[in-house]
């Protein structure tokens, strides 16, 4: 866990909009739950409204905004897919944690595959360069069967999760070597999982559902990783955990704005997490979140107005602690790289695409909200920005803490606060 106090230069002009204020007011839901919220007008350079913008809230999702920055700075524009030198008849190899083998499309292999396909060498995988654990601090033990919570580790493929395809009584399994070790049932519900420790799956499926398609995270010790990739490229794979030489050769991978875009649009966890170790891998030579957070925050966020807690690249961790006026100041450093074009793009826009394709929507049929949204169990926080009906920018954060039961009356109160924001700007 991460804390890093602001810098001296760390400040947001601040004031308050009295429209604002008063439709703020007609909302009545700080007194509801934990709310803060910070807007900032980006062509003024100036706050417009705070409300408990410098509080400290669990942002979930909304942490992968900063895991898209770290990427944007730290990763080249094709990821490293791995590292490899050759030695007599063998290809020693280092996993670069690119989360493009086969997933999203299981039919689609990627770079690594391909290149491990066409080699007549013996393929030694090296872990070494994996210096953290499989699940993130903080998260919930309970979560390991969804696949929402996908294990991490160095040499990804198929999103590290079993992929079970479903006509009929008639399945698939990808990969195949873990169809010995699932049960597969008609059952009144559908409903997939694992044991705790992966020496067992189980797909239970309505049979009046034609048709299926479900995803269970695999856990991943050595001989499983030996075995999905030695049946992804045909190749047998042995294991020696030596170290990574500073002569090895790099094999290009997938496409980082590609992988930005799937974490952003659709919330994937296992793509944030596969980032954020990338970034450390390409900064300091092994992948640790912790210490490549530590030092990002410490070289490239150092100003930031409030200190902040930074642990995992996906926000499953419940540690992660921000203010909606540090994030605001993250969005701005977003801008500072990158035109509105291309976040239109990597932002969910509301009524529209990705996890706000739902919400949001406005009533000109145009998407005029672009946010990231976070969901935790009574959480709900979306940081982004609003297009005005004038042409304007504006840069927000609000977060909602402790909220009783569910968040669709919540999001009503939102928008109603976005369409004056809309239409008063």
């Amino acid at each position: 866990m991460v804390i890093i106090t602001s810098g001296p230069n760390a400040q947001l002009q601040t004031g308050y909009d009295k429209t604002i204020t008063k439709i703020w007011n007609d909302l009545d839901i700080e007194n509801k739950h934990h709310v803060g919220l910070s807007v900032y007008d980006l062509q003024k350079m100036k706050s417009i409204f705070d409300f408990h913008a410098d509080n400290f809230f669990t942002p979930a999702s909304n942490i992968k905004i900063l895991t898209m920055y770290a990427s944007l700075k730290i990763l080249d524009e094709q990821l490293d897919a791995a590292w490899y030198v050759e030695r007599d008849d063998s290809l020693f190899m280092w996993g670069g944690g690119d989360p493009g083998s086969f997933y999203p499309d299981i039919n689609v292999p990627g770079p690594l595959p391909d290149f491990i396909k066409k080699s007549a060498k013996t393929i030694v995988f090296s872990e070494d360069v994996f210096r953290t654990t499989r699940f993130g601090k903080g998260w919930m033990w309970d979560d390991f069967p969804f696949p929402y919570q996908c294990e991490r580790n160095v040499f990804p493929v198929y999103g590290n999760r079993l992929w079970i395809t479903r006509n009929g009584d008639s399945t698939s399994v990808t990969p195949a070597y873990l169809s010995s070790v699932i049960k597969i049932n008609r059952d009144s519900v559908t409903t997939a999982g694992k044991s705790e420790w992966g020496d067992s799956y189980f797909y239970f499926y309505e049979p009046d559902q034609e048709s299926d398609e479900v995803e269970i995270p695999i856990t991943f010790f050595r001989n499983d990783l030996q075995k999905v990739w030695t049946e992804a490229t045909g190749k047998d794979i042995i294991f020696s955990n030596g170290p990574l030489p500073s002569k090895a050769k790099r094999i290009k991978g997938s496409m980082r704005d590609s992988m930005i875009s799937l974490m952003m649009l659709e919330s994937d966890n296992f793509v944030a997490e596969q980032l954020i170790l990338s970034c450390a891998l390409k900064s300091l030579g092994y992948m640790n979140e912790e210490d490549f957070i530590e030092n990002f925050l410490r070289e490239a966020l150092g100003d930031l107005i409030d200190p902040i807690r930074w642990v995992d690249g996906s926000g499953l961790s419940r540690y992660n602690q921000v203010t909606p006026r540090a994030m605001v100041s993250v969005l701005m450093y977003l801008f500072e790289i990158k035109d509105l074009g291309y976040l239109k793009k990597i932002f969910p826009a509301g009524g529209l695409t990705g996890t706000l394709k739902s919400d949001f929507a406005g009533k000109t049929g145009q998407p005029y909200v672009y946010a990231k949204s976070g969901s935790l169990r009574h959480t709900y926080c979306l940081t982004g920005f609003i297009l005005t009906k004038s042409g304007n920018i504006l840069l927000f954060s609000w977060m909602n803490n402790q909220v009783p039961g569910k968040t669709a009356d919540l999001k009503v109160a939102m928008e109603k606060l976005f369409s004056v924001l809309y239409d008063h700007y």
